[in-house]
């Protein structure tokens, strides 16, 4: 047996144990992990003021100077402290937060100065649950209220729900794809360098890797704690542990060493910088590095990837930003500044002053792509936000292969530019009926001339034009644009639009796999695909055309009679066949990617006063266990813009 699933067998005996034991179970779990001189007992810590804590039910210390008294543990011995609590609500979290919160103010004997290795004073807290009814998403909104009001150094370390997930904070680079693990920085660690770096905080769905979670994080802690000592590799804790994560909220440092919200504006999804510049060298114009200038609080940063080095690049850069001036190594071909006190007029300089003061090449690199004007509204609307916006992010959690997102993409568009040309023929259709309506009844577009109506416009033409348009974008959105998009998801919709004997058929083998998904395809088609399909297959294949609309006489005055497909005025019909489209797109496509969503995460449907108005999307991602009630597709006649 690994240490990992001993420590995963440990966390199912600490989650099984009776509340009056658990305390013992904890403390006999995360001392399969310690090397000595450190151990684990339930104490309290008091420091060299004499100040002390609330017993914890585990605390992480080493075993020299201690002074056996009541349990008592001093402070500089203490690495972490663990408090345990049965049944947490919003009380509880905050009671329990602000117990770990004085065992890391505790005051400690000052580590001199060491060249090598840093060593780490501080005393890790983490807060252990049992149960709660609270989900991981609460809980974390409830640690960010707490924890921007105070110093980075002071917020909580990790947060821990047995056999459901582990909250705790992540930090990446600028240019890095990936989220690293984070452990607090010591006291007064940012008085000479502001790494430029994002905090994150996540939630992981580990469930039974819960505990291997905890105590991989300890683990890594006391190797700075104590570099010294040897301790088991945090790798080898985590063999097996659901690695995903799902990204919350951002920070980064200020010029002060405030741990600061990320600014929205400055956001993957919203941020657009320039281009790079390029350093090449003077004969062969290979190019030698890229060079950005990275927005921050109230400062920048630069990233650099390629051969040169950054810290020979910055000394062009304006004295008073060279003060605190630093580079951090993220892989062998990107390097990226500590926070610097410069704008982007500032970087501009940097990189005129290279260009004149040395033989190389310096320019900005053309544009990678153009953005081009698709539409009059953004993603304020729903429509916009949920269709296009929403249904990206979800394929960026599920889709991570280039060629398989290119083919998803290349699906989607399809059903996005049909969608788009039967909404605008729908919007045409109902303007062009309202309008005829106004100007009949006005008498502008009608008279009667003796026994016979005359109509001076010409209505029926453009009329049934529209209406031909709407049918064939709207088809061609359901027909081609998403049975290409399921079968790029593994779901075959093409029974959808055979003969009855041959629907059955795939409707059965669909309801063994996929049963939620064969409920909600019945509802559809008897409700109203077949109603489009049919009314689009009569257009092309039977000759049929709207009828024109007809004018009668009563009391007084002249009346239009609007024309009717499959028995529905062709208004109702546009309307409720566009709507029903625009739920299902959205409704197939996010069901078949959450079928497919990483391990340990599903998605939430987000109520409509909570969804923010700059993009008002439907589905945001929560862990599977302890998160947000997750969404399951059904049928619903509820309007696209009532979901």
């Amino acid at each position: 047996m690994t240490i990992a699933d001993r420590l995963r067998l440990a966390g199912r005996k600490i989650h099984d144990a009776s509340a009056s034991e658990r305390e013992a179970v904890l403390n006999a779990g995360l001392a399969e992990v310690m090397t000595w001189p450190f151990g684990v007992s339930p104490g309290r810590l008091t420091d060299l003021d004499g100040i002390t804590t609330d017993r914890f039910a585990c605390v992480v210390h080493s075993a020299e100077n201690v002074v056996p008294e009541e349990g008592d543990i001093p402070a500089d011995n203490a690495a972490a402290v663990i408090d345990l609590i049965e049944d947490m609500g919003p009380a509880q979290l905050q009671s329990a937060y602000f117990r770990v919160l004085k065992a890391k103010q505790l005051r400690k004997t000052p580590i001199p100065e060491t060249n090598g290795t840093p060593i780490a004073t501080l005393t890790l807290s983490v807060i252990f649950v049992h149960r709660t009814n609270m989900s991981m998403e609460e809980i974390a909104a409830g640690l960010q209220s707490l924890n921007e009001s105070r110093e980075h150094s002071d917020w909580l370390d990790m947060l821990v729900i047995s056999n459901v997930g582990v909250i705790s904070n992540a930090c990446q680079f600028p240019g890095a794809p990936g989220l690293g693990g984070m452990l607090p920085p010591a006291k007064d660690a940012l008085t000479s360098c502001l790494p430029a770096w994002y905090v994150i905080q996540t939630l992981q769905p580990a469930q039974e890797g819960s505990f291997n979670r905890m105590a991989a994080f300890i683990v890594s802690y006391l190797a700075f704690f104590s570099p010294e000592n040897k301790f088991v590799s945090f790798n080898d804790l985590l063999v097996g542990v659901c690695p995903n994560v799902l990204s919350l909220k951002g920070y980064q440092y200020n010029l002060d060493g405030e741990l600061k919200p990320v600014p929205r504006h400055l956001y993957a999804d919203r941020y657009l910088g320039s281009p790079p510049m390029l350093i090449e060298a003077a004969g062969t114009k290979e190019v030698l590095a890229r060079l950005w200038f990275i927005p921050w609080q109230d400062g920048g940063a630069i990233l650099l990837k390629g051969k040169l080095p950054l810290e020979g690049l910055m000394v062009f850069l304006k004295p008073d930003a060279l003060k605190r001036a630093g580079v951090m190594r993220v892989d062998p071909e990107t390097q990226v500044s500590y926070v610097l006190p410069i704008t982007v007029a500032d970087f501009t300089a940097m990189m005129m002053r290279l260009r004149k003061q040395s033989n190389l090449l310096v320019r900005q690199a053309q544009p990678s792509f153009t953005i081009e004007k698709m539409a009059d509204e953004g993603t304020t609307t729903p429509f916009m936000a949920r269709i296009f916006l929403g249904l990206l992010h979800l394929r960026d959690l599920v889709i991570q292969d280039p060629a398989e997102k290119n083919a998803f993409d290349r699906c989607l568009e399809q059903v996005h530019s049909a969608l788009m040309a039967a909404r605008t023929a729908a919007k045409e259709v109902g303007l062009m009926w309202n309008n005829h309506n106004a100007q009949v009844a006005s008498g502008q577009a009608a008279q009667v001339r003796g026994s016979n109506i005359h109509v001076s416009v010409e209505f029926n033409k453009p009329f049934r034009k529209e209406v031909n348009a709407f049918l064939y974008e709207g088809t061609r959105a359901l027909k081609t644009g998403m049975q290409a998009t399921g079968k790029v998801l593994g779901k075959d919709l093409g029974f959808m639009f055979r003969k009855h004997g041959a629907y059955e058929k795939g409707l059965q083998a669909l309801r063994a796999s996929d049963p939620i998904l064969a409920d909600y395809l019945k509802e559809t088609r008897e409700r109203w695909s077949e109603r489009l399909v049919q009314a689009r297959n009569a257009l092309e294949h039977d000759g049929w055309n709207l009828p024109k609309a007809t004018y009668r006489y009563e009391a007084g005055c002249i009346v239009v009679v609007e024309p009717s497909i499959d028995g529905t005025p062709v208004t109702q019909f546009t309307d409720f066949m566009l709507d029903r489209l625009s739920c299902f797109v959205e409704d197939f496509t996010a069901h078949c990617l959450q079928q497919r969503m990483p391990q340990g995460i599903t998605i939430t449907e987000k109520a409509l006063g909570d969804r923010p108005r700059e993009a008002p999307e439907r589905f945001i991602p929560t862990v599977r266990v302890g998160g947000l009630p997750p969404w399951r597709l059904t049928y619903h006649t509820s309007s696209f813009e009532e979901l």
